[in-house]
């Protein structure tokens, strides 16, 4: 048995992301609007009272959104497509259960 964690809600490729959602039917206004949901989204960082400078997010999806999870279920759920019938492949979150 084995268990990995993925970290991936901050590692999803934007463009995988979007094709895959186009690969399932996603397109037009719908495409377009989760598309503006992902691209040009600022971050920055507070330790203790000291901010860091804004930056653009290339990568992930918003964890504290109802979408976020969403987008990356979808992002990773055919993984289990990476393993032959002999290997038991559970999925949880970011979470994979070989």
């Amino acid at each position: 048995m084995a268990y990995i964690d993925f970290f991936a809600f901050d590692t999803v490729s934007h463009p995988k992301l979007l094709h895959k959602l186009k690969s399932y039917g996603i397109e037009g206004v719908l495409h377009q609007w989760i598309e503006n949901f992902l691209t040009e989204r600022l971050h920055y960082t507070k330790v203790n009272n000291v901010y860091s400078e804004y930056d653009y997010i290339w990568s992930g999806v918003e964890q504290g959104s109802c979408l976020g999870p969403l987008l990356f279920l979808i992002y990773i759920n055919s993984i289990i497509d990476c393993f032959n019938d002999k290997v038991n492949c559970q999925l949880y979150a970011d979470d994979v259960k070989l």
